[in-house]
């Protein structure tokens, strides 16, 4: 090998690592929100992927009444979305939750089944519905930022925007574990994630508890389906690859597990993009299943604990 191929090959190398962390990124911000709420209300949300696309044509419709820079979009957004979250964790998913359904003296499988079936039923209602309010037209939130990058050397760059999610999914993921560690309603959280029924003998209200996380859960997919319309187009049926992608973090993260899910992210972004760069595009995908059955092979509950 001459010095011009290991010049090359480490520019490869380079550049699959810090796009792939970058990726990284995207994905734990994309999937915090699966993790929380499994976390916490042992809940599998099948709609996760459409309320990340939701999100995402919400800022195009803020940005079209107010035609300023696309982050106030968020302004707006995130409350809203904490709130869906939280009337549909009190109105709907609480009256179907595990600790519900034992309460009634039925099955625990139905404890199990029923939040699927009505997660399932709800990105059918969302897919169906974005579909016939926005059509399938593909949007994109249109900014000055997709096309910069930051330029390391003469053959090295990264993306300006990726750069920047990976800092945001590394500030917003650090700020909801502080906010888990020091806050009342953290710890209240977390208490009711260990065991719900003691911590309703203890004066906790788990109702209240459950819709603060589901709106924390959301808020999240605000971030992240903002980040998904800045970075490339969306149609209302984008929700499914996006929940597969949230899956395969969490499982290698650790589920429920907050720093998993953004070690995971990175780790699945890098598995990726050195695969497409060594092996083809056509390995991405394939590239990263194999990681998630390794992991799941090798330490089923994930690389970090709950």
């Amino acid at each position: 090998m001459t010095m011009e191929d290991f010049y090359w090959a480490w520019i490869d190398l380079a550049n699959g690592l810090m796009t792939g962390a970058t990726l990284g990124g995207y994905y734990a911000l994309i999937s915090v929100g699966l993790a929380l709420s499994f976390g916490v209300m042992k809940l599998v949300n099948l709609s996760h992927g459409d309320w990340l696309i939701l999100a995402a044509y919400l800022a195009v419709v803020i940005l079209g009444l107010y035609p300023v820079s696309p982050f106030w979009a968020l302004l707006p957004l995130v409350p809203v979305m904490f709130l869906i979250g939280y009337a549909l964790q009190r109105g709907l998913l609480n009256r179907v939750s595990t600790f519900a359904v034992e309460r009634r003296g039925l099955s625990p499988i139905m404890g199990m089944m029923l939040p699927l079936l009505i997660t399932f039923g709800i990105s059918t209602v969302l897919s169906q519905a974005m579909q016939v309010v926005f059509s399938t037209n593909a949007q994109t939130i249109r900014n000055s930022y997709s096309f910069s990058a930051i330029a390391l050397s003469d053959d090295l760059s990264i993306s300006t925007l990726r750069l920047g999610f990976l800092v945001l999914a590394a500030l917003l993921i650090g700020a909801l574990a502080l906010f888990m560690q020091r806050t009342h309603i953290g710890r209240a959280i977390r208490a009711t994630s260990d065991d719900a029924e003691i911590a309703a003998l203890m004066g906790m209200r788990t109702a209240h508890v459950y819709g603060v996380a589901a709106g924390l859960s959301l808020m999240f997919a605000a971030f992240a389906g903002f980040m998904i319309g800045m970075s490339r187009s969306f149609q209302p049926f984008d929700g499914p690859p996006y929940l597969l992608t949230a899956f395969g973090v969490v499982v290698i993260g650790g589920l429920g597990s907050l720093g998993g899910c953004f070690l995971g992210g990175i780790a699945l972004g890098i598995t990726q993009v050195l695969a497409g760069t060594y092996f083809g595009p056509a390995a991405q995908q394939l590239a990263g299943y194999l990681l998630i059955l390794l992991v799941l092979a090798a330490r089923p509950q994930g690389l970090f604990k709950r």
